[in-house]
């Protein structure tokens, strides 16, 4: 059972090595539902469409694509937790922890995608400050152009 924590905690980039999003990434995932893959498949489309490269040759089959021995991989993990945790990204595991109980597949789609957000390095965005896929507790706002521009800023843009 994952722990009962009350909000995503992505960690703070400045303690970890993020991942590039135009570097190859592979997806781990153990035995997901239907509506798991399905969601995984559609948050790696909205991170394709703002410009991330990182999913393209190194899939483990949940989006269609042989997986790349080389690459670096991000495990997705689903499991029971309290209804307001929806997801933490874990660096020192290679980790994403989801909760299981989240049953909608556009939900889920946000939260895992909000996720990968912190496994590339980007950090939470105040709502004040912009609508962002990456304010705390999002579930309905995809990645932005705003959020595409702040991963070219660390990154550049991936060719």
């Amino acid at each position: 059972m994952l722990a009962a924590l009350a909000a995503c905690r992505g960690a703070d980039p400045a303690s970890y090595s993020a991942r590039d999003p135009c570097a190859a990434l592979a997806v781990a995932v153990v035995m997901p539902t239907s509506l798991e893959r399905d969601a995984i498949g559609d948050a790696l489309a909205l991170w394709r469409d703002h410009g991330v490269a990182a999913f393209d040759a190194a899939l483990d089959g949940t989006a269609g694509a042989p997986p790349v021995p080389a690459a670096p991989t991000i495990a997705i993990e689903f499991d029971a937790a309290a209804a307001a945790f929806h997801g933490v990204y874990d660096p020192a595991a290679d980790r994403v922890l989801i909760n299981r109980a989240i049953d909608d597949r556009a939900t889920l789609a946000i939260v895992i995608a909000h996720e990968l957000g912190h496994v590339f390095g980007l950090v939470h965005i105040a709502p004040a400050a912009r609508i962002s896929l990456m304010n705390p507790g999002n579930l309905v706002t995809p990645p932005t152009d705003a959020d595409q521009r702040a991963l070219d800023a660390l990154w550049g843009a991936c060719r």
